[in-house]
């Protein structure tokens, strides 16, 4: 038999290098394909967490659709001047229950697009001038609370009862006119 020989050339190091960089371009290539990938998914995803919001949204503002019509046609909340003693409450206690109620909701919502969790301009363009008009029925009904809670009445005293709802409302009429 005849012996086998094994012959080795001695490593070129330049041909290494070039399959290094060959490698490296591949990995390069994959990594950017993942970013790109990832982008996407995490921007749908974020479509889908707003959409999500949005039919929460939604379902919250028709289930007090009664309320916001009641509050709506009640006419004034008080008589005689906040803080004085001929001040009254004229509306029922039903309808002071749904001012409650739909400020408590208007709350939840406006902090959601006030913080960023929901698109400020999207809720907007959906119940911007919902929003308005619920204001301008509760204002006195929410400065009667904070009255009553010795808390400052308006946002620039530092009012924070139903403070977001206010901002919302304001920055809703600012954007409609």
């Amino acid at each position: 038999m005849e012996s086998v020989q094994v012959a080795l050339n001695p490593l070129d190091w330049s041909g290494v290098s070039a399959i290094t960089s060959i490698l490296m371009l591949f990995i390069n290539i994959f990594l950017l394909v993942s970013i790109i990938f990832a982008y996407r998914t995490i921007k749908e995803e974020v479509k889908n967490r707003d959409s999500s919001l949005l039919l929460w949204a939604m379902d919250e503002m028709s289930k007090i659709k009664p309320d916001l019509s009641l509050i709506h046609n009640a006419g004034d909340y008080a008589i005689g001047e906040l803080g004085s003693e001929d001040h009254a409450v004229a509306w029922p206690q039903e309808t002071v229950d749904a001012a409650y109620r739909v400020s408590i909701v208007m709350q939840r919502l406006s902090y959601m697009a006030m913080s960023g969790l929901i698109s400020k301009e999207h809720f907007a363009k959906m119940w911007g001038p919902a929003f308005v008009k619920a204001w301008d029925s509760l204002e006195s009904y929410i400065h009667h609370k904070r009255f009553l809670n010795g808390e400052p009445l308006t946002l620039a005293e530092g009012a924070y009862s139903r403070n977001d709802f206010e901002k919302y409302a304001l920055y809703c009429r600012e954007l409609n006119t």
